[in-house]
């Protein structure tokens, strides 16, 4: 993994690493369809301009998608890319195979 793709995987995990927006992750991941901010605003027990904040976080990192219909934008889980993210760096945790020189002691 190069210096890049490290600062990507960093990103990725201290967006999900927040208690709220991990709170937003879990509480889309329940929805089928896509929420507005204030819809979520319960499981974080904040009010809708700091879920908003969290979301436009998740959605930078593009753990989250919103579509905007007016003013009114609403937010969906990337399933996908966030189960990539996490299965990579579960495949890298996993493999035994050290690259760099690695020892076991």
């Amino acid at each position: 993994m190069d210096a890049v793709e490290t600062q990507k995987t960093a990103d990725f995990l201290k967006a999900l690493g927040e208690f709220n927006r991990l709170s937003l992750v879990y509480n889309l991941c329940q929805c089928e369809s896509s929420q507005n901010a204030m819809c979520l605003c319960d499981c974080c027990s904040v009010d809708a301009s700091v879920v908003s904040r969290h979301l436009k976080t998740l959605a930078e990192r593009g753990i989250v998608t919103f579509e905007k219909v007016g003013r009114e934008k609403t937010y969906r889980l990337n399933r996908e890319e966030v189960a990539s993210q996490l299965r990579e760096l579960a495949d890298l945790i996993e493999n035994r195979d050290c690259k760099r020189g690695c020892h076991d002691d």
